[in-house]
C-alpha cells in the first residue's frame, strides 16, 4: 500500500472516530458542559482550585422526627469551611468548624476537622498538625473530591470514564458516570449546559438504596472559568445542608497536599475483634443484652418474646440468636422501636426477617416504617431482602400510651412529652419490675456523656424525663437505659436534680 494510500485510510479513520465521538450522547453532553463552563483547555490547564465559604448542616439520621422540619431541627454552623485541590495530582483538602447551635448541645465545643486525600491515600490532620491514615471510607473521600463540578469534568475526560443513559428530567439533562467503582449520575441544567448536580446512590441499613445529592448553583465567572457559589445538598428527601461560597482562586498557592511518607507507608491496622455479645436477667423475665454502647432488652411473655430496641444488624442477630437460646420454644414476634434514630433502627428489617411480625413505636414513626420496607436494598441486599416469602411487618402506632400484657409481664409505653431530643421518643415501662428504658437521654457511665472542661458532665435532659415520669403517676425503682449501666431511681434523681453525670474515676481526697 502506498504512502497516500495510508494517510488516506489513518484519515478516514480519525473522521470516523470524530463522528463517532460527536454521536456518542454522554460524552456530547460533557463537551457541551466543559465549553459553557470556559472551554476544554482552559477546564483541563486549572492546575489548583480553592474556595472557602460558610453555612450550615443539619445531623441527617439523627432527625427530631423523620420529616423535612425533623431533619433541620438539630443545626450546625459551618466555618471557616475551605476546600484545597491540587488538581494536577488528584489531591485535596477539606477543612471545616462545625458547631452546634441547638440549645440542648449547650457545653459542647465547635470541631474543627481536617480530611485530604492524595490519589488512593485517605488521610486526617490533627489539631496538633500531625496526619494519620484513614483506610476506612476512601471511595466516599474520593467522593467528596469529585462533589465539586471542576473536578468532575475534569474526570468525565479521562479515558477511564465511562458514560450512559442520558436522558431528561425537567429541565436537566441527565447521565451516569462510571469511574472505576464509583458510580455517579450528573445532571445538567438544558439551557446554560453548565453541571447542576451529582448524585451518588448510597446504602442505608434502616432506609436502603438513597441518593446523595450535592446541587450547584449561582455560577460566577473566576479567571475564565465559571464556577458555582452555592452548594447545597440532600440526603434522600430532605434538604441537609448548604454553603455559600465567598471566595474562590484558580491557580494560586494551595501549599502541598501531598500524603507525608510515614501515612503512605502506614501499616494497616489489625480489624477490632467482634464485640462480644452477653445477656443478663435484670428482673424477672427481662434480660439485658450487652456487647457495644447499644443494648437491646429481651422480655418474656407467656407464648413469645418481646424485643425492645434493634440498633444494627449485627447485634440484632446476636441478640435473636441469645433470645432462642434463653427460650428456645418462645419466638421473639414483637419489636418495640423507642425513637428514630438511624442508631437505633438499623437492625428491624433483619429482625423481621427473623421472625418478628409485629412493631410498636410512636405514629411519628409511621412514614419511616413505610420507607423502611417498600425502599429498594439493592446495593447491599440485607437478610430481608434475600429472605423468600417475608412480609412486611404489622405496625402497631401508640398515640400517647399504649400497653402490651399477659399474665408473665407487662409493658407500658408512654410517648415523652416535650423532649428536644426526639419527637417520637417511648418511654418503655415494665410495670412488673417498676423498671424504665430510654435511650439516649440519660446514660449513665457512659463516657460519651462526659465533655472536655466539664468534669462531671452534664444532663440536659435528665428534668424533662423526671417531669414524664411525674406527670405519668409511675413508680420507679430502676433505670435501664439503652446507653450506660442499669442504676436506682436514687441516683437518676439526684443527677437530674444536679445535672450533672456521675464521675467514673474515682476522686482523689
Amino acid at each position: 500500500m502506498s504512502r497516500r494510500s495510508i494517510v488516506a485510510v489513518f484519515s478516514g479513520l480519525l473522521f470516523l472516530q470524530t463522528v463517532t465521538f460527536a454521536q456518542n450522547p454522554g460524552q456530547q453532553l460533557i463537551a457541551d458542559a466543559v465549553a459553557a463552563m470556559g472551554g476544554r483547555d482552559r477546564v483541563m490547564a486549572v492546575k489548583t482550585l480553592m474556595f472557602e465559604g460558610g453555612g450550615h448542616d443539619f445531623q441527617v439520621d439523627q432527625e427530631f422526627a423523620y420529616d423535612e422540619l425533623g431533619s433541620q431541627y438539630l443545626v450546625y454552623q459551618l466555618r471557616d469551611y475551605k476546600r484545597s485541590y491540587d488538581l494536577a495530582n488528584g489531591r485535596g483538602r477539606f477543612e471545616q468548624v462545625r458547631e452546634a447551635q441547638s440549645t440542648i448541645f449547650n457545653g459542647e465545643r465547635p470541631v474543627r476537622t481536617v480530611q485530604a486525600l492524595d490519589g488512593d491515600v485517605s488521610f486526617n490532620i490533627g489539631g496538633d498538625g500531625n496526619a494519620t491514615r484513614a483506610f476506612q471510607g476512601v471511595a466516599g473521600r474520593r467522593v467528596e473530591y469529585l462533589r465539586h463540578p471542576l473536578t468532575l469534568m475534569r474526570a468525565a475526560l479521562a479515558p477511564n470514564a465511562a458514560l450512559s443513559n442520558v436522558r431528561t428530567q425537567g429541565t436537566e439533562r441527565l447521565v451516569d458516570l462510571k469511574l472505576d467503582t464509583i458510580s455517579l449520575t450528573v445532571a445538567f441544567d438544558a439551557n446554560t449546559k453548565l453541571p447542576s448536580r451529582v448524585i451518588q446512590l448510597v446504602y442505608n441499613a434502616t432506609l436502603g438504596d438513597r441518593p446523595n445529592e450535592m446541587r450547584w448553583s449561582d455560577y460566577r465567572a473566576v479567571s475564565g472559568v465559571q464556577l458555582p457559589t452555592l452548594f447545597t445538598w440532600k440526603v434522600g428527601r430532605w434538604t441537609v445542608g448548604q454553603v455559600r461560597v465567598v471566595r474562590q482562586t484558580l491557580d494560586g498557592d494551595v501549599g502541598n497536599l501531598a500524603a507525608p511518607e510515614a501515612v503512605v507507608k502506614a501499616p494497616r491496622p489489625m480489624p477490632p475483634a467482634p464485640p462480644q455479645s452477653a445477656v443478663k436477667e435484670i428482673a424477672k423475665g427481662i434480660w439485658e443484652h450487652t456487647g457495644t454502647t447499644h443494648k437491646s432488652f429481651i422480655v418474656e411473655f407467656s407464648d413469645r418474646l418481646v424485643l425492645v430496641d434493634a440498633p444494627n444488624v449485627e447485634r440484632t442477630l446476636a441478640v435473636m440468636a441469645r433470645a432462642k437460646e434463653l427460650r428456645p420454644n418462645k419466638p421473639v414476634t414483637t419489636l418495640i422501636l423507642g425513637h428514630n434514630h438511624g442508631d437505633h433502627t438499623g437492625g428491624i428489617r433483619t429482625a423481621v426477617a427473623l421472625g418478628v411480625n409485629e412493631i410498636v413505636t410512636h405514629r411519628s414513626n409511621l412514614t419511616l416504617l413505610d420507607e423502611t420496607f417498600k425502599n429498594s436494598h439493592t446495593l447491599e441486599p440485607d437478610l430481608y431482602a434475600k429472605t423468600p416469602n417475608v412480609k412486611p411487618p404489622k405496625i402497631t402506632a401508640i398515640d400517647d400510651q399504649g400497653v402490651l400484657k399477659d399474665s408473665m409481664n407487662t409493658i407500658n409505653l408512654y410517648h415523652l412529652l416535650d423532649s428536644s431530643h426526639s419527637r417520637t421518643q417511648l418511654m418503655v415501662y415494665y410495670a412488673n419490675a417498676r423498671m424504665l428504658t430510654l435511650a439516649d437521654v440519660y446514660m449513665p457511665n457512659d463516657p460519651r456523656v462526659f465533655i472536655p472542661g466539664e468534669p462531671f458532665g452534664h444532663a440536659p435532659w435528665l428534668r424533662n424525663v423526671m417531669a414524664n415520669i411525674q406527670h405519668r403517676k409511675i413508680q420507679v425503682d430502676h433505670m435501664a437505659p439503652v446507653h450506660g449501666d442499669v442504676t436506682t431511681f436514687r441516683q437518676f434523681t439526684e443527677e437530674a436534680i444536679a445535672l450533672t453525670a456521675k464521675p467514673q474515676v474515682p476522686v482523689d481526697h
